[in-house]
């Protein structure tokens, strides 16, 4: 077995327990995963994570903390004072990273951006946590933005290292950007995805979040968290 997969047993194992041995699990990263502003104040992915194994798998004592901040890079997260404050304090059985889209515009340098997203998962592994690499969804042009173009450019480019890092440094991948493209047929069913160009919104984040249960195989779809009542896209557009 390779480690990625030992690592997802290691999850199975304790999402299908009987929770006598609590995890932390640490959400870390940018904008896409702090869920600011953009959710117009519905949950961001994490707190969607957090509904599943919390209150739906009965795991009660696991914490779940978002840590993200909206705008940084690698470079941030990789400052030590910022890691130790932000992921070593809570001494995580996991860490999920989901960070490039800035990298993009102030790096300026895919092999950087590859070097730094290795070192954040060895220095994940090296504190006995697993880590866990995300790709980005989907965002739109907007050709009056030049750093939004140059994202949109990119952005391919940059989930590919994701992807590709994933690989070499046999960590599971949560693909986000595989299953946006899989279940988007047209520029309206993003636009519902989005809470604007380059963020996901609402619906983004519980896709996202959906995502991760899929990859862990704890997606079920009639299950509140995956398909909640009371909001927009529980109902036929």
């Amino acid at each position: 077995m390779t480690q990625a997969q030992i690592d997802l047993e290691k999850i199975s194992q304790h999402l299908n327990s009987n929770g006598s041995s609590p995890w932390t699990w640490v959400f870390y990263g940018d904008s896409a995963t702090h869920g600011a502003a953009h959710t117009r104040g519905f949950r961001a992915f994490p707190e969607i994570f957090a509904e599943r194994v919390r209150w739906e798998l009965r795991l009660l004592y696991d914490v779940v903390i978002n840590t993200a901040i909206s705008g940084q890079t690698t470079v941030h997260l990789l400052d030590e004072k910022f890691y130790e404050w932000r992921v070593r304090r809570f001494n995580p059985d996991a860490v999920s990273i989901l960070i490039g889209g800035n990298d993009i515009i102030h790096l300026k340098n895919p092999d950087q951006f590859r070097d730094n997203l290795v070192e954040l998962v060895r220095r994940v592994r090296a504190d006995n946590a697993i880590p866990l690499l995300q790709t980005y969804g989907k965002i739109l042009p907007v050709p009056e933005k030049e750093e939004y173009m140059i994202r949109y450019n990119k952005w391919q480019e940059y989930n590919q290292i994701i992807r590709d890092a994933a690989a070499a440094e046999s960590v599971i991948l949560i693909d986000n950007n595989k299953y946006w493209n899989d279940n988007i047929p047209d520029e309206k069913t993003l636009k519902f995805w989005l809470g604007e160009s380059i963020h996901p919104g609402g619906k983004g984040h519980l896709e996202i979040a959906k995502c991760i249960f899929q990859t862990f195989g704890i997606y079920n779809p009639e299950s509140l968290s995956a398909n909640p009542i009371g909001t927009p896209w529980s109902l036929a557009e």
